[in-house]
């Protein structure tokens, strides 16, 4: 992780590595609270999905237009900084990201007028408000989050191809049931849900192996449908892909049964808002760890074990839908 947060800081400035350095116990795709018994839940970090996006950007940026690569990765890296513990979990309808931009930023000389802009735009998905550079972030932050979260659906969660539905298979120009994505994928899934120890190394790099090669293949054939890339049709996939498959399948399975979204954001989040001095602010400095942490020291009546994602969910309750056994 240290390496990745140094590759990163010379187009950011000094001090922004503890604020990325939080981004590794922050909920990207699955709560990461619990990783010390769990070492699986580190693969989730919100970290993981900026190096991601940073990946996608980079790819995206003749396809765009946008000349100013290193602005481009500084948005990038800034864009999911202020972020509560838990994310969208704990976020959704207590804490508006966008319109927290300006104040987030307000004492960092290397954040200007433009940047903070574009950073509001790129969270309220305003593409033409955006400068070239930050509609490059909105187009890679959405491509990355349509794949990774069919990825993780299937291999992090165990949730079987079969279930994603054709249309959305379409509108991506892949299939995780081809032979070619869909040995891979039982590997990784395998590796993450099978007998004996997970092998957590080994479905990272199989899951950054499968995300690379998917994206590749999506851009490479958009690229070969004319020298720009369409922002407005882009965005009409991801959010096709949301609408048909995201939220009426991996949200509900995800965020409330594996992560338990709904006692989070109604009952833990009221609660420490209402007991915690200055909770607002402490929340864009703090991580899960020392949330939870702060909720156990004020003897709250919510237990740690809680706040773990429960991975097996799908093999044990719904194993008709599992991918591995």
């Amino acid at each position: 992780m240290n390496k990745l947060i140094a590759k990163a800081l010379p187009s950011l400035w000094s001090g922004m590595d503890t604020r990325v350095g939080r981004l590794s116990r922050i909920t990207g795709f699955v709560t990461v609270y619990g990783e010390e018994d769990d070492p699986r839940l580190s693969v989730f970090a919100r970290l993981w999905h900026v190096e991601r996006v940073a990946l996608a950007a980079r790819l995206m940026c003749d396809l765009t237009g946008a000349e100013d690569l290193g602005r481009v990765q500084r948005l990038v890296w800034l864009h999911d900084l202020n972020r509560w513990p838990f994310a969208h979990n704990a976020e959704r309808g207590n804490f508006d990201q966008a319109a927290n931009v300006a104040d987030y930023f307000a004492d960092d000389r290397g954040v200007d007028q433009r940047d903070l802009r574009d950073l509001r735009g790129i969270h309220e998905k305003a593409a033409s408000a955006l400068s070239r550079e930050g509609g490059t972030v909105l187009m890679a932050d959405a491509l990355t989050g349509a794949i990774e979260d069919i990825l993780f659906a299937v291999t992090g969660l165990n949730l079987h191809p079969r279930v994603i539905p054709r249309e959305v298979e379409e509108r991506l120009g892949f299939s995780l049931r081809e032979k070619r994505w869909y040995d891979l994928c039982e590997r990784t899934a395998g590796r993450f849900h099978g007998s004996g120890k997970p092998q957590v190394d080994e479905y990272r790099e199989d899951f950054h192996t499968l995300f690379d090669a998917l994206l590749r293949d999506f851009l490479d054939r958009r690229a070969a449908s004319g020298p720009t890339l369409d922002g407005a049709g882009l965005l009409g996939i991801t959010r096709f892909i949301r609408d048909r498959f995201i939220a009426p399948v991996v949200f509900p399975l995800n965020n409330e049964k594996v992560c338990h979204s709904s006692w989070i954001r109604g009952q833990v989040v009221p609660w420490y808002l209402k007991n915690v001095e200055n909770a607002r602010q402490r929340l864009l400095e703090i991580d899960e760890y020392q949330f939870v942490s702060d909720v156990l020291a004020r003897d709250a009546p919510f237990p740690a074990s809680r706040f773990v994602a429960d991975l097996g969910y799908v093999s044990r309750e719904t194993p008709e839908s599992a991918f591995v056994h």
